[in-house]
């Protein structure tokens, strides 16, 4: 919308001249300012909307996940430079509460966009912005969990990711689906490197459970954002009315949100043969060589600044050629 278009401009006019000194107190008040706006803007439609929509309508949970992607992009602005858990250690508690604020609002939007049968259905219909969005906030979220495992459910999050690839599959977002795709198989050879240099990794697997268990307690209950509700992680095959009512105009046509992951047949292979293809070229390349789109020991730093969204995603000179039509 409009006034929220407005508003992220004026975030961004006020935060950019800061983007080449460190992140200070005037960064951190820029932000806070900005939530307030963001909030009033969400409460204000929220309330029109809820006149005519259901909480779990498609137009709700779009104008939510406005918000949320709104808020998530500008806390990543004062996340740069974070690399490392050295850089954890000593970032001002300010940063520290932004980043974890970040885990909870990277979660939170991965659940309403895998998890709601009627935003899935939306997806198919979305614009290539709305994608790009998705993947950002799965990228960026990742990287989070890397650096502050203890406030996450590791393997919650890679659930919640590999579902989200598995929707872009679906969709036109195939440039998506595949930068989700490395960043998962990073994601996996670093969990197996460290399992296997640690002492403990000949014991049971139902060990882990033990220690996502903590883990999965200290996280809930510390998102602040307007909560949505709860979707069935099994996506039953049914449609909500309002799926034929979406943001993006799609066609006035139904279909049934997807059960589960792609089909393995020939689409599949294909796609999974580009992963593993553009994998092992970058399979014995250091983490400091590494491209931001697929390295997880950064948050983006200038390229983040510089290049926006473009800097988590992985480059079109990767994609397969697109088949022509004469």
């Amino acid at each position: 919308m409009v006034e929220l278009m407005a508003i992220r401009e004026r975030v961004a006019n006020s935060l950019s001249p800061y983007f080449d000194q460190p992140v200070n107190d005037r960064t951190f008040a820029v932000l806070q300012e900005a939530d307030v706006e963001f909030r009033n803007w969400y409460a204000t439609w929220d309330a029109a909307f809820s006149q005519k929509y259901e909480d779990a309508a498609f137009y709700r949970q779009s104008l939510q996940l406005q918000h949320l992607h709104a808020e998530h992009y500008h806390n990543a602005t004062a996340l740069r430079g974070i690399d490392g858990p050295e850089d954890v250690q000593n970032m001002p508690a300010a940063q520290r509460e932004l980043a974890i604020k970040s885990i909870n609002i990277g979660r939170q939007i991965l659940e309403i966009t895998t998890g709601s049968p009627s935003y899935r259905e939306g997806m198919k219909y979305a614009v290539h912005y709305t994608h790009a969005t998705a993947t950002f906030s799965a990228s960026f979220l990742l990287r989070l969990c890397r650096l502050f495992p203890e406030q996450c459910d590791m393997n919650e999050i890679r659930v919640l990711v590999e579902r989200l690839a598995d929707l872009l599959l679906q969709v036109p977002g195939r440039r998506y689906a595949l930068t989700l795709q490395l960043m998962l198989k990073r994601f996996k050879k670093r969990k197996a490197s460290s399992v296997s240099r640690s002492p403990k990794a000949t014991r049971d697997s139902s060990h882990h459970q033990v220690i996502y268990s903590s883990e999965s307690q200290m996280s809930q209950g510390m998102s602040q954002q307007p909560i949505s509700p709860v979707y069935d992680t099994h996506f039953p095959g049914h449609q909500d009315p309002s799926a034929s009512r979406h943001a993006h105009h799609p066609p006035q046509q139904h279909g049934q949100p997807h059960a589960g992951p792609p089909a393995h047949g020939q689409p599949y292979n294909q796609y999974q043969a580009n992963v593993d293809h553009i994998w092992r070229g970058f399979e014995t390349t250091s983490n400091e060589q590494l491209p931001v789109w697929l390295s997880d020991q950064t948050l983006g730093g200038n390229s983040f600044s510089q290049n926006g969204i473009d800097a988590f995603l992985l480059p079109t000179d990767f994609l397969p050629p697109s088949t022509q039509i004469w």
